[in-house]
């Protein structure tokens, strides 16, 4: 798995399920911060209320702007080096944390498509299984069958057997009937 202790590393390309990933790679920071649309953003409102949908529609904005040649409203003089690095860094980890959800959301994709397919192969053979159950029912009835009919005639046998048997035990038993032509 991609997770090594509390890291994420994507497999890339290579990741099982997910198709073809793009390796992941750092986007060039180009535009300036829209200070005009961040100064309506009321931080505390978002915290306080947990607004995820505020958040969602600056990400890119925040995640992809480049504060680099802004300079202090109040002296003109260049950002706090400081800050600009923390805000940089916040940048990255966003990107990266981007990567990664586009990255699982895919193998979650990939994840669910198996599912379906396995569930299908699941009730396919769910119904191969009935199918057989009957046919191994009417084998089974079938061989009960048979087996009644066998010994059915296994009984006429030796009650034929017998009737012979005693026939015979009562012919050896009779004196021998002469035929023909003695005179008294």
């Amino acid at each position: 798995m991609p997770f090594t202790e509390r890291a994420y590393f994507p497999a890339g390309a290579a990741a099982a399920g997910a198709g073809t990933f793009p390796a992941f790679q750092f986007r060039g920071r180009h535009e300036g911060p829209d200070w005009r649309r961040l100064s309506a953003v009321d931080v505390g409102r978002v915290w306080r209320e947990g607004d995820v949908a505020a958040l969602q529609e600056h990400l890119e904005h925040v995640t992809f702007c480049s504060a680099e040649r802004e300079r202090c409203p109040h002296c003109q003089g260049p950002a706090d080096p400081l800050l600009l690095k923390l805000l940089r860094l916040a940048q990255l980890c966003t990107e990266y944390l981007l990567h990664s959800q586009e990255y699982l959301s895919a193998q979650l994709g990939g994840l669910e498509e198996a599912l379906r397919a396995a569930q299908a192969q699941r009730d396919r053979l769910a119904e191969e299984v009935a199918q057989r159950a009957q046919e191994v029912k009417g084998l089974k009835e079938e061989c009960r069958r048979r087996k009644k009919m066998i010994s059915t005639q296994q009984m006429m046998l030796e009650a034929r057997a017998s009737y012979h048997q005693v026939r015979g035990e009562e012919l050896a038993a009779r004196p021998p009937v002469s035929c023909g032509s003695e005179s008294h």
